[in-house]
């Protein structure tokens, strides 16, 4: 049983040129639990989503036991079943009004028996503890939130999947918890399952794992065992990872004089450790085993010593360990052995080529995949001109839009208030494209039915009731719906082509004006800013729930899209994450006083409003199109 990547790769979606994964190769075995590390943004969780049939690779493939995960632009649904994907905050997919109906819906695609599932669902539940907690008929909503975490983790638990994919999966949860989750860890490995781990948490997981690949910049960086790890202290700090807490004691206690090996990952072989150093210095020489040479190496340098560099310093520095200037290739496909070797495969050493201090070139920085300007900082995209406009130019395009659409009494007159707006997306990166077909699917679907139901006609006949359908009436519908269709567009570029501090503060400089007469326009302010903050919100968390209900009900569609029968799935989750982030703001504008007699018209920041000749032609030409607008009414 194999998951496999073969020079597999994925991209940003705002910027398809810029890669958050570069094409690498890694082959995962059953029966073994492998850890991802790495500094936050190395792509870890892009991995693991790759691994489970939910992202799609830009180039490369994804087997599983030799079998593509994607064929034709959709993964297999057969292979999918075979996955299973724990999201970080995995409590935040609850959407379901008992515990029961959470456990049918992720193991409604294996089309089980209600007497599977009820056995399935107890044995879940059971792994990961509070069986009582876990009533059927109680709503998941009155779970505390460790609870709640753990009820997700028993979801997914509950369709057995041959292999486990856990994003951060002890964030949250307490002691108790933690040791019942890795207790199921090592009875899956025991029975054959795989089992792939996102962790920052290398204490839990390190004395567990039989495998641990390091993550940088989009690379392969090491692949190696836990102990051969623990023997590189100085690799886990060039990769930004830290180090964890074997290490720290032994590094600790070499201060004090006693040796002890940095790769004892457990306490216990750490006292055992103690143990023997402190035997060892009461009787002098005795064998030792390679654990003692490496603990040799990183351990203080004596106390009046005459220098007394860092054990952890970077390559080439004075006090680095012997043989840390660089790494030896290793094929980061490969099963990983005891000595240690890391960074990748021949070909991989051009991808790494810069990674770590000291060598020659880099290529792996995601940023520095994109166009330079001549200051050397990485260029905006070149179709990126309206993206750039000040704020208060796009405000003012903006208002003289509207202004123009709604003023229009003609067809004609809305298809060329259109054209601007339509030629504003133009700019944008294709994330926005993307957002816009999600939002006007539905919305074409409301305007159609509208139209549709203004149509219709009913008259009697006797005691019968005729139907029939006024085309003057669904014309008259279609010529205002076409109008609101004209501003939803011109405000979903707006809120799109605008980062929400610059939008703020154009308003509140505009406002300014107005408020300095007198006029109470704080609230004003506030309102339209927090209106257009949450419609890329909503976008966003609409993006990031339906790839948690593609993983929870396994269905083979293209991403970005959502089977009907799954919206609730998706939904009720959001309207949650939504309600919490407006609690979240609403605490934070109490917290500075916003609403208690202090003005929100404040710190407009430089930066953020710098006006170009640029701007200057952007609005000349919006007031003249409003007049060609005006003329054409």
């Amino acid at each position: 049983m194999t998951l496999s990547l073969i020079q597999a790769s994925a991209a940003a979606p705002d910027h398809p040129e810029r890669l958050l994964l570069n094409p690498l190769d890694l082959s995962l075995s059953g029966g073994t639990i492998t850890l991802l590390i790495g500094r936050t943004g190395s792509g870890k969780s892009t991995l693991l989503q790759l691994l489970a049939g939910v992202r799609a690779p830009a180039s490369g493939e994804v087997r599983l036991d030799g079998a593509p995960l994607w064929r034709k632009g959709r993964p297999d649904r057969r292979l999918l079943l075979r996955l299973g994907l724990v999201f970080q905050f995995p409590e935040q997919q609850l959407f379901a009004r008992t515990i029961r109906h959470e456990f049918a819906y992720s193991l409604r695609p294996f089309r089980l028996s209600r007497m599977e599932e009820e056995e399935r669902t107890r044995a879940a539940s059971a792994v990961l503890g509070h069986t009582d907690a876990f009533a059927p008929e109680r709503s998941p909503f009155t779970l505390s939130g460790g609870q709640r975490r753990r009820l997700a983790l028993a979801t997914t638990a509950a369709a057995g999947p041959a292999w486990m994919l856990m994003d951060e999966p002890t964030a949250g949860l307490e002691a108790a918890a933690v040791l019942g989750l890795l207790d199921y860890i090592r009875e899956r490995r025991e029975n054959g399952g795989g089992t792939v781990i996102v962790t920052h948490d290398l204490d839990t997981f390190l004395p567990l794992a039989d495998r641990v690949v390091i993550l940088q910049d989009g690379n392969v960086a090491a692949d190696l065992t836990p102990r051969a790890l623990c023997a590189q202290p100085e690799l886990l700090l060039r990769t930004g990872v830290g180090v964890p807490g074997c290490v720290t004691v032994s590094k600790a206690l070499g201060a004090q004089g006693i040796t002890i090996p940095p790769d004892r990952l457990t306490p216990e072989e750490t006292a055992e450790a103690i143990a023997s150093a402190l035997a060892f210095r009461g009787h002098g020489e005795g064998a030792r085993d390679a654990g003692w040479a490496a603990a040799e190496r990183f351990a203080p340098y004596p106390a009046d010593s005459e220098a007394q560099p860092s054990p952890f310093g970077a390559p080439g520095e004075a006090g680095s360990p012997p043989g840390s200037a660089g790494f030896a290739p290793e094929d980061a496909g490969a099963a990983p052995s005891d000595t240690g070797s890391a960074l990748g495969d021949a070909g991989a050493a051009t991808r790494h080529a810069g990674s770590f201090p000291g060598e020659a070139e880099s290529t792996s920085s995601a940023t520095e995949k994109l166009p330079l300007a001549a200051n050397g900082e990485p260029a905006p995209p070149r179709t990126a001109f309206l993206r750039r406009a000040d704020p208060r130019a796009k405000w003012l395009l903006y208002v003289l839009s509207v202004i123009g659409t709604m003023l229009q009494e003609s067809w004609l007159g809305l298809t060329i208030s259109l054209l601007p707006v339509v030629f504003g997306f133009i700019g944008l990166p294709r994330s926005a494209f993307s957002s816009l077909r999600k939002v006007m699917k539905p919305l074409a679907v409301f305007f159609l039915l509208s139209v549709a139901l203004s149509g219709l006609t009913l008259t009697t006949d006797g005691d019968r009731p005729l139907f029939g359908f006024s085309a003057e009436q669904a014309a008259t519908t279609a010529f205002y719906v076409y109008r609101l269709l004209v501003i939803t567009l011109a405000s979903l570029w707006f809120a799109v082509a605008t980062p929400y501090g610059g939008m703020v503060q154009g308003l509140n400089w505009a406002l300014s004006y107005f408020h300095k007469a007198g006029l109470p326009v704080d609230s004003f302010a506030l309102a339209v800013s927090l209106i257009f903050r949450f419609i890329p919100m909503i976008m966003s968390e609409w993006e990031r729930f339906s790839l948690i209900v593609r993983a929870r009900g396994k269905a083979a569609l293209r991403p970005g899209t959502v089977r009907v029968r799954d919206i609730p799935a998706l939904v009720v989750p959001l309207m949650m994450s939504l309600f919490q982030r407006a609690e979240d703001l609403t605490t934070a504008m109490e917290m500075k006083g916003l609403g208690l007699g202090r003005s929100t018209l404040h710190s407009v920041q430089p930066s953020l409003l710098a006006w170009s000749w640029t701007d200057t032609l952007l609005s000349v030409a919006g007031m003249l199109w409003l007049a060609v607008l005006l003329a054409t009414r």
